[in-house]
């Protein structure tokens, strides 16, 4: 999942560290509208598929993520990484990540939420996009160590968006309309659009955050 912000490129030790990286899946790539297969636990521990997960980590570093999926990096596989910002009193935020293995969503809320999404592999697009606000999820850890959570809010929607990846869909194949749809160049313009475009409570929802749809 991309960040909302843009930046300039990284320096030359980032660069460096990107060499490495397989170049991203994006949008219109066959394989990446497809269910991937499940990971075999007996392999979480070896040293190809932790090279694998260090890989996926440096890549949604260098690419300024807050989440990424295998099949973005051509690996056609359930797992990905998801970063989760802890606010800490009177310190810096901390930034946890987790990778999920073999995940599942056992519940969702019936409250759902709406917020702008963005993705790795969909450049240069932001979806207004309309989730379940909270979620239950199991799976395994990068230890093969089974692990429940309950996310709501950002959490949750970072989470949606990278298990949506293991199933073949991309944010804009959600889009309950193709005019939530828009380019960064328009979504930066936002504060000339009129209070109902391109939907109720779009044009003034803060980034990052998830809006419940009672609010709106």
């Amino acid at each position: 999942m991309a960040e909302h912000e843009t930046r300039e490129d990284g320096g030359a030790e980032e660069q460096e560290r990107g060499a490495d990286i397989p170049p991203l899946v994006t949008l219109g790539h066959p394989l990446l509208a497809r269910p991937s297969a499940r990971v075999e636990l007996a392999r979480l521990r070896g040293d190809a598929f932790q090279t694998r997960l260090r890989t996926l980590h440096d890549a949604m570093t260098a690419h300024r993520g807050i989440g990424i999926a295998a099949p973005q990096l051509g690996w056609f596989e359930r797992f990905f990484l998801m970063g989760i910002v802890h606010e800490r009193e009177s310190q810096e935020p901390e930034l946890e990540v987790l990778a999920w293995i073999n995940p599942e969503i056992v519940e969702t809320s019936s409250e759902q939420g709406w917020a702008w999404e963005g993705c790795l592999s969909v450049p240069g697009l932001r979806g207004w996009i309309r989730r379940p606000l909270a979620v239950a999820v199991t799976g395994y850890t990068a230890r093969g160590e089974r692990i429940s959570r309950e996310y709501k809010g950002w959490p949750a929607r970072v989470f949606q968006h990278e298990f949506d990846h293991l199933d073949g869909m991309l944010f804009p194949y959600r889009a309950q309309d193709p005019r939530h749809v828009v380019t960064l160049e328009q979504l930066a313009r936002r504060d000339d659009w009129p209070d109902d475009w391109p939907a109720q409570g779009a044009a003034r929802a803060p980034f990052g955050e998830v809006i419940p749809e009672a609010d709106l």
